[in-house]
């Protein structure tokens, strides 16, 4: 089976904390999540690996989506499903960002963001790309530290209440939100059937 590679820019409105979170969130979701994938019409089979990243200018935040596809160079199939799994992902992630819990907010001053070693990572905190430090592996191999005094924030407590904590930088603000879980959504995923062009 032949492994090929490609990738997309996706924008997202960013105009609000809000619309930011949803988009974070499903950067989160679709992050590290892999699916096997049959074409209804002709049974072709696809093994696609999705990493995510992100960039954000001020007004659009921009989901930098790859993946690594075993099978055929099927690129009609592969663009058709990636359309339909993020149309499901922007909905589970507005429907997970609706039950959000405000956390926290400082002024963007009072945050420094640092490398952190691999046991002291968590895939439970969400935190854009564009916020690591220099050498950082992304998306978690950094956190956020309070600058007086140094502690994590959030720390481990909040982490642990929550199924994933949401840091947004907007304005000059570093909003922190609770959401419940996603539903395992990525693992071991047996695919969608999938209409090309339909």
């Amino acid at each position: 089976m032949e492994n090929w590679e490609t990738g997309w820019e996706i924008e997202f409105p960013a105009a609000t904390v809000e619309e930011l979170m949803v988009a974070l969130v499903v950067r989160d979701l679709v992050h590290g999540s892999s699916f096997d994938v049959e074409a209804v019409e002709d049974g072709a089979e696809l093994a696609l690996d999705f990493l995510a990243g992100d960039e954000f200018d001020g007004e659009t935040y921009r989901l930098l989506l790859s993946a690594e596809i075993g099978g055929s160079d099927d690129r009609k199939l592969v663009q058709a499903f990636t359309e339909q799994m993020l149309e499901e992902l922007v909905a589970e992630a507005e429907e997970l960002t609706a039950q959000h819990e405000d956390l926290d907010a400082r002024p963007a001053g009072e945050v420094v963001y640092a490398t952190v070693p691999e046991d002291e990572e968590r895939w439970d905190l969400v935190i854009p790309d564009w916020l690591a430090p220099d050498g950082a592996e992304v998306p978690f191999g950094f956190r956020a530290f309070e600058v007086a005094g140094g502690k994590p924030w959030p720390d481990d407590g909040v982490l642990d209440a929550h199924g994933r904590v949401i840091v947004v930088p907007f304005a000059d603000t570093i909003h922190l939100f609770g959401i419940p879980a996603p539903d395992g959504w990525g693992e071991e995923e047996e695919g969608l059937p999938v209409h090309p062009g339909g």
